[in-house]
């Protein structure tokens, strides 16, 4: 598949699917609001046979199906976990429409179920796991939060979720129903704001749904607080609900046991708005190179490195007293 890819959200390039197919480590992650599992799940299978990299794990939001239905649907080399339908009270019966998450995870991955932080409410639906396959655990999860459902205790929810992933490296991937490229309203920014001073950041910021005759938006994203190394995040080209596919990819540190380093050396950098444009610049004059000549993931990652060592790299750490309290 032709995918449009972008990498730690700073810059769009089109690649062929095998940048996640270079054969190194690599942890991934997909999602798509399929609108109906009966609808379009047969198109979505058809759609991930075609891409040559199978994806860690794989989110869906608005399945409309519940844990006993679940089974119906199956994804070759996967296994999942179906999220509840939201039971409405009013109607004294689940919704049948608009309702329902689920992750699809390898079958060479250990994972449970997070019970604490998987809801099913009226303003958030959340499925999580954490995947012990790794000498790092890793928590995924999926989120969707209904257009209608109120934003101020969807937030509420939201961070308390993050707070709960303090110290563990996390994936969440949903549905937020809050577009990224639009002036936030209050509530909206408060949104934006959680998710930074909590550590993570958004990985897609390019539109990822559109309905007819209307402007394309981006509410659908992969938060991650993985932000040690290069990141490869995009959205895929071909869409089967109004909603695109997004994804990351992210190599994985060696498992072998290396001698100990003696001196250690910590690398400091500075993404400040001048810096983050002139990565821009540096990536965007050298397009052709990202496009043309990175045949593998690994050297995409290196010629990504070097163009952030480039612009934002220290060549001494800077020092402040401002903190989250005194600078909120």
């Amino acid at each position: 598949a032709v995918v449009s890819t972008q990498s730690t959200g700073i810059h769009e390039i089109n690649a062929q699917d095998n940048l996640l197919n270079s054969g190194q480590n690599i942890f991934s992650t997909y999602f798509l609001n399929i609108d109906g599992n009966a609808t379009n799940f047969d198109s979505v299978a058809a759609e991930l046979s075609s891409i040559k990299h199978k994806f860690s794990v794989i989110g869906l939001a608005e399945t409309n199906t519940d844990p006993v239905n679940g089974a119906l649907y199956q994804l070759n080399g996967y296994s999942s976990c179906y999220q509840e339908r939201y039971y409405c009270n009013i109607r004294k019966q689940p919704k049948p429409k608009g309702t329902g998450v689920c992750l699809y995870v390898k079958n060479s991955l250990n994972f449970s179920i997070i019970n604490d932080i998987s809801l099913c409410t009226s303003y958030i639906e959340t499925m999580f796991i954490n995947i012990s396959s790794f000498n790092d655990s890793y928590v995924v999860g999926v989120v969707y939060r209904p257009p209608n459902g109120c934003l101020d205790q969807f937030n509420e929810a939201y961070e308390s979720i993050l707070g709960n992933l303090n110290g563990k490296k996390a994936y969440i991937l949903g549905d937020f129903n809050i577009n990224l490229l639009k002036n936030p309203s209050t509530a909206e920014d408060r949104f934006q704001e959680l998710i930074f001073n909590s550590g993570f950041v958004p990985t897609i910021s390019l539109p990822t749904h559109q309905m007819p005759g209307c402007d394309r938006t981006c509410i659908d994203n992969i938060h991650t607080n993985v932000v040690d190394g290069p990141i490869l995040s995009g959205v895929i080209v071909n869409k089967i609900s109004h909603h695109h596919p997004v994804f990351t990819g992210i190599e994985l540190f060696s498992t072998s046991i290396e001698p100990p380093i003696s001196n250690k050396v910590t690398i400091h950098y500075e993404y400040s708005h001048t810096n983050l444009d002139k990565l821009c610049e540096e990536i965007e004059n050298d397009i052709d190179t990202f496009l043309y000549s990175c045949n593998s993931f690994k050297q995409f990652l290196e010629l990504f490195q070097e163009k952030i060592d480039n612009c934002c790299k220290l060549q001494t750490p800077k020092t402040t007293k401002r903190t989250t309290i005194t600078n909120p």
